[in-house]
């Protein structure tokens, strides 16, 4: 190799060294006043109320300790404890629904004939979707916000290298970390983590490709988890319709048709 290609590539190594290390260096300013944190909480909790009602059509990857699912799944759900989940196998055929109406839950799972009924409790719920939450929270995650603890002081940040909010909220038990765009002072929910006070994550949601359904800004996908539990949901959404009527009979419980019943709570051991 000859001197002058030895230096050549020695200079072109420095220069893209240089580049790397700028580029590491780059910093984004806020583009707009700093908001208060409480500003910026009170803008999470609108968001989430500004979904009143949702219909949509997913592919959703389930996972918990008794394995992983992947379907489609149809879902209606609407403020005030009232939701559908119907997951299909890829020729149409039902695998599960799971609804919840106001303070009643039945679950008719095909795949292992069964049918179970109960209180809408978020572990009831889990049945199907593996996140323990409730019906209305549920409506506020799907809807790209996340539920908020409740909290005692709160301090806002900004991340100059990512350009978003960080919103930290302490409460008495738990402490949750928000992350939001913080482009146009859209605020769109990036990430939501609640951890207890020893440390361990009680809740993580993630969200992202946000798109504009009915004047409003949601997510194309979902991420949640609950480490505890070993508790996983990922959403990728096909279709999207907000703050629409749905029809009372879509929230009628499932009967069991004949297939064996159990009432369920969180402490029931199911019946094989």
């Amino acid at each position: 190799m000859s001197h002058d290609l030895l230096r050549l590539k020695l200079l072109v190594a420095g220069l893209a060294l240089l580049l790397l290390r700028g580029a590491s260096c780059t910093t984004i300013a806020r583009p707009y006043p700093p908001p208060t944190a409480a500003e910026l909480a009170a803008a999470v909790r609108a968001r989430g109320l500004r979904v009143r009602s949702l219909r949509a059509e997913t592919r959703m990857s389930l996972r918990s300790s008794e394995g992983k699912l992947k379907a489609t799944v149809r879902l209606m759900a609407e403020r005030g404890g009232r939701l559908r989940c119907d997951a299909v196998s890829p020729f149409d055929t039902p695998l599960m629904t799971l609804v919840v109406a106001g303070p009643k839950f039945a679950f008719l799972d095909a795949q292992k004939n069964r049918h179970y009924h109960g209180p809408a409790s978020p572990c009831n719920v889990s049945r199907l979707l593996q996140v323990a939450l409730s019906p209305d929270d549920i409506v506020t995650v799907l809807g790209g916000s996340t539920p908020l603890i409740p909290f005692v002081k709160a301090e806002v940040a900004w991340d100059e290298r990512d350009g978003v909010e960080v919103l930290t909220l302490s409460g008495a038990e738990h402490t949750q970390t928000l992350r939001l765009d913080g482009r146009n002072r859209s605020w769109n929910l990036v990430l939501s983590e609640i951890k207890e006070r020893g440390g361990a994550t009680v809740l993580r949601v993630e969200s992202s490709g946000y798109h504009d359904v009915s004047g409003l800004a949601v997510p194309r996908e979902l991420h949640v988890s609950q480490p505890k539990q070993g508790a996983e949901l990922a959403v990728s959404f096909k279709r999207h319709e907000l703050n629409l009527s749905l029809p009372a009979e879509a929230f009628e419980l499932p009967e069991a048709g004949g297939l064996p019943s159990q009432h369920v709570d969180c402490a029931t051991v199911l019946k094989p």
